[in-house]
């Protein structure tokens, strides 16, 4: 079971998760999401250009390996808001969640080799291509490879004190 990961705010961006009171809350208590036990991964939050505004896309942590400290970020922006730092914006913060909140200890993501300006955005948040994973994903035809993106929570903070 998902549980809802807190609002993030940033400069521009208002990130919120779903409007599911269901899910049990994200309550910082001091301890991170591993020590609090919370259960499943935090649920996609819908990226806003303002509170109460139409989504323009969404971010979330789409795996999570407890035992690695270890979680992949996915991210899909509509096309109509490209090309302004949004996606940028947003994948900063929930790295800085899933560091700061979640206790991770890296942050994976994966990249068509093409698809430059994800590869543009991972790059601006710090993270560096580590390889190629071959025949890694079945795309409505033969099967097509994958770059491996990640960053240390290391780099992340030497990267956060160089800001």
């Amino acid at each position: 079971m998902p549980w809802t990961p807190p609002v993030l705010k940033t400069e521009r961006l208002y990130l919120s998760g779903p409007d599911d009171a269901a899910q049990p809350a994200f309550a910082p208590d001091g301890r991170d999401a591993v020590a609090q036990g919370l259960p499943g991964l935090p649920s996609n939050w819908k990226i806003y250009l303002r509170e109460g505004d139409e989504p323009i896309g969404t971010i979330g942590l789409i795996g999570w390996d407890r035992e690695s400290r270890l979680a992949e970020v996915g991210f899909i922006l509509m096309n109509i808001h490209t090309r302004r730092g949004y996606m940028t914006e947003a994948c900063r913060a929930v790295i800085d969640f899933a560091f700061e909140g979640m206790g991770l200890e890296i942050v994976e993501a994966k990249s068509l080799p093409n698809n430059a300006a994800s590869i543009r955005v991972l790059e601006k948040v710090g993270m560096k291509r580590e390889g190629r994973l071959q025949g890694r994903l079945y795309s409505k035809g033969p099967l097509v490879d994958l770059d491996l993106f990640r960053i240390t929570r290391e780099a992340w903070s030497n990267g956060r004190n160089s800001r």
